[in-house]
């Protein structure tokens, strides 16, 4: 059997929602996802760029092959300008792509017009569409999100190795389903909310496991967590999960790395 390239996904952040964005209880710079020699940078929130330089090792915006958006708010997308700066030195070197949706490029842009400019390919990303190839990697789009902006979760396949990221919006019958199809080795999920009754357009905690239970993948990683889910401690939500169904399921923390091929290895 053919071994898979390494594949692993950095947390920048695992903070969501406007408070603790605001206050950086949790960090906001999204994830940075390698597949092989392929890198990716996935909703560069508020100091994803700081945080990418000041980890150790130091992850280097010039050899992203990426950067891609599921949703145009603040806390997946704050740092995008500055992001694609940095991976085409400043506009000097023209290179990698963008996938984002529509809104975040034409209505009132989160990228800006001349940062568009810089880069060498902009995907427009929309429903159930794709695939979008990026390096080794293939990219393909969810159904619609519930979500005030255009939401998309994104689909990621590379050597055998299948990856989903199941980003913000409200849950409705037929999303586990869309994510199910994929059959994703690992799924990441933002769970902002635990368990209350505020009207959002967000999963809560019941949401989330209900998925996980739908979809079986291998090893599920939550992240995104707001006030409420952070006061219920993820890690131990995360545990009683897994022993609950039997799969791997990991709680996301500030500068987290997880090597997926031994994640889904050892839960195999």
């Amino acid at each position: 059997m053919q071994k898979r390239r390494v594949a692993s996904v950095l947390f920048l952040g695992s903070g969501g929602a406007r408070f603790v964005v605001a206050r950086q209880i949790r960090a906001s710079g999204g994830m940075w996802m390698r597949f092989g020699q392929t890198q990716l940078h996935v909703d560069p929130g508020p100091g994803a760029l700081v945080r990418a330089l000041s980890h150790v090792p130091p992850c280097n915006p010039r050899e992203l092959d990426a950067i891609l958006l599921s949703h145009k708010h603040l806390d997946h997308s704050g740092d995008v300008n500055a992001m694609i700066e940095a991976m085409t030195a400043g506009g000097h070197r023209k290179r990698g792509a963008l996938l984002a949706p529509g809104d975040a490029l034409d209505e009132e842009p989160v990228v800006l017009p001349y940062a568009q400019q810089f880069v060498e390919r902009v995907e427009r990303l929309e429903e159930n569409s794709g695939p979008y190839r990026v390096g080794d990697v293939e990219v393909r789009t969810s159904v619609a999100h519930v979500h005030a902006a255009q939401t998309y979760g994104l689909h990621f396949a590379c050597d055998g190795m299948r990856v989903s990221y199941l980003p913000c919006g409200r849950y409705f019958e037929g999303l586990a389903e869309d994510y199910a199809r994929h059959e994703p080795d690992v799924l990441i999920v933002n769970v902002l909310r635990y368990r209350d009754t505020l009207d959002v357009d967000h999963l809560t905690w019941d949401d989330a496991q209900r998925i996980v239970e739908r979809v079986r993948p291998k090893v599920a990683i939550f992240q995104h967590f707001g006030t409420k889910m952070l006061e219920r401690d993820p890690t131990a939500l995360a545990e009683e999960l897994e022993d609950r169904l039997g799969l791997r399921a990991i709680a996301a923390t500030d500068g987290m790395l997880v090597d997926l091929e031994t994640e889904v290895t050892a839960a195999s």
